[in-house]
């Protein structure tokens, strides 16, 4: 059987995400969760959402992205010490030893902060940009030193879903192109974790097989996941993460968060992943 784990990112970015993530893993599918160090309700996710779920998965979502900067890079941030760089910016420059140096500064201040207060079984990053093969290097490097077993990596498998909404959209073709760029630059850091595990009789990181979720960011109800799940039934015995970015509103019922927080707490989606033959697990279980 293939082991799914169900993740939702973003822990910690609003007080929104949070409850969400907490009704999903209570109520619904999610087994796991990936915490930003530096986001606004960081302080609100830790002590008051976690303590409530103690067992759900949780990661260190790297972000250099958005919001305040933790160690104020001067590379990556504008003149409030908010991060103002794209993940365009972080592939054409990634060989710049001084920016390397400041995300590694950033990266080591956001997974430190999370440790003293969460123990974590995996780590990722926002928008991908630890997918850049410097940056994937540099977090694997950190993934060592503070044993964290379980990195991300980014291959979709390609599917289509017949929703005349799913594709006829802004996102789509964006998604498109930028599937086909993560799928790429995963060949070349599984290689990188292969090759790392090969040189030790025991494995020193592990990471997923596929995931689903880039392909129709934002789109993420059930049809899509079914469809992204079906496309993998001939693979055997490999673990597969799901992204979700849900959030739980008291107002714009529309919003695609809360569309995807609607889909997690559906009550038979449960029922088709297992139909579909996928076991839901966590990185904890994965080795065990």
């Amino acid at each position: 059987m293939n082991s799914l784990i169900f993740n939702s990112d973003d822990f910690g970015l609003s007080e929104e995400s949070n409850l969400a993530i907490m009704e999903g893993y209570t109520k619904g599918v999610l087994t796991s969760t990936c915490i930003v160090s530096n986001g606004n309700s960081y302080e609100h996710g830790v002590k008051e959402i976690l303590p409530a779920i103690p067992n759900i998965g949780k990661g260190v979502h790297l972000n250099i992205i958005e919001g305040k900067s933790l160690t104020n890079p001067e590379l990556l941030t504008d003149s409030t010490g908010c991060f103002s760089k794209d993940f365009p910016y972080f592939f054409y420059n990634a060989n710049n030893k001084k920016l390397l140096n400041q995300i590694e500064k950033e990266f080591r201040a956001q997974i430190e902060k999370l440790l003293a207060d969460v123990e974590v079984d995996h780590i990722n990053s926002h928008v991908h940009t630890h997918a850049i093969p410097a940056l994937f290097n540099l977090t694997l490097k950190l993934c060592l030193e503070y044993k964290i077993k379980n990195i991300r990596t980014q291959y979709e498998k390609p599917y289509f879903v017949p929703r005349f909404n799913k594709i006829i959209n802004r996102k789509y073709p964006v998604n498109l192109v930028k599937r086909e760029l993560l799928n790429t630059l995963s060949r070349v850091n599984k290689k990188t974790v292969n090759d790392l595990n090969s040189k030790s009789e025991n494995k020193k990181i592990n990471t997923n097989d596929y995931i689903i979720g880039v392909n129709f960011t934002g789109y993420m109800d059930k049809d899509t996941i079914l469809f992204g799940l079906n496309a993998l039934k001939n693979v055997k015995n490999k673990t597969v993460e799901i992204i979700v970015h849900p959030k739980n509103f008291k107002n714009n019922k529309n919003n695609l968060n809360y569309i995807e927080f609607l889909t997690i707490i559906e009550p038979e989606l449960k029922n088709d992943i297992q139909k579909a033959g996928f076991e839901l697990i966590n990185y904890k279980n994965i080795d065990k």
